[in-house]
């Protein structure tokens, strides 16, 4: 293997375990901080780390006429998943919730059909339909009776990242990078008001929270953000998509080893199953686009 392909590698390892590991700190850190202020100080941390990297003298001027994209992707593709997977955190553990996300190019792949009419090959819909079959086991009936809204919370919220990767997608004429971090930036401004609904501004809370807190502002949501802007710039989409599969394996194994969440033989092989229906879509997705 040449330095090429180790560097590609290590950064969809290293960005699939740190987005596997951000389910951890919002289960540790939601309950104490409050959903609506962890989401701030999430995207916080984030857009201090992503502003000065991305954001440029002209793209300040363009934000009159970007600004109703902008708005729509800080509010459903930032702040309201941020939100909902907070507070499915009072309820779920953390490995559920990283399996669950993990549906998010599933929802993508079903929107693109549906809305920007692009083609299907039958392993893509293979892909499809053994996903949401392992959805389904790894779910469980009991889980679905006794933890519905908190359930359904998350696939609202993978559905909200699918829906608005197909309207990035759609609005070419603006830089993806530049549309992300600024989306991050204005969901900021946005969530702030409402923290006051919860406790405000106060870190007077255990070193594992504010840990928690920092590490999923600034390693989870900035850092692999930069990287994986990077990724797409050395690999392409397609190749980059391959870190989805490693976030579900990463997210049940984190919370195993530091929140000792059981880890059942119906949880493998529903996530398995999910995996690898994520990656018949995402493995023939070059079929799809041509």
């Amino acid at each position: 293997m040449n330095r090429t392909a180790l560097i590609d590698w290590f950064l969809i390892l290293a960005i699939g375990i740190a987005w596997g590991a951000s389910f951890l700190f919002i289960k540790v850190a939601a309950p104490a901080v409050g959903p609506i202020s962890l989401v701030f100080y999430r995207l916080l941390i984030a857009s201090i780390i992503l502003v000065p990297f991305f954001i440029r003298k002209e793209h300040i001027k363009n934000l009159k006429a970007d600004w109703k994209p902008i708005l729509f992707l800080a509010f459903f593709n930032a702040a309201l998943p941020f939100y909902l997977f907070s507070y499915a955190a009072f309820d779920l553990n953390a490995g559920m919730m990283s399996v669950l996300n993990g549906t998010t190019p599933l929802f993508s792949f079903v929107i693109s059909l549906v809305w920007l009419k692009l083609g299907a090959n039958w392993m893509q819909l293979l892909g499809i339909a053994i996903g949401i079959f392992g959805l389904f086991i790894f779910i469980g009936y009991e889980s679905l009776e006794f933890a519905f809204i908190p359930i359904l919370f998350c696939l609202i919220a993978s559905f909200l990242y699918a829906f608005s990767s197909n309207f990035i997608y759609k609005i070419k004429n603006i830089d993806p990078t530049y549309l992300a971090t600024i989306t991050l930036f204005v969901a900021t401004f946005m969530v702030f008001p409402f923290i006051f609904l919860e406790e405000g501004i106060n870190l007077n809370h255990s070193s594992n929270v504010l840990l928690s807190i920092g590490l999923l502002g600034f390693m989870c949501t900035g850092l692999a953000y930069m990287g994986f802007v990077t990724l797409i710039k050395r690999t392409g989409p397609v190749r980059a998509s391959t870190v989805v599969l490693i976030v579900p394996l990463s997210g049940m194994l984190w919370a195993n080893i530091f929140l000792n969440e059981a880890i059942t033989t119906t949880m493998w092989i529903g996530c398995f199953l999910i995996i690898m229906g994520v990656g018949l879509v995402n493995f023939f997705k070059e079929e799809l686009e041509s």
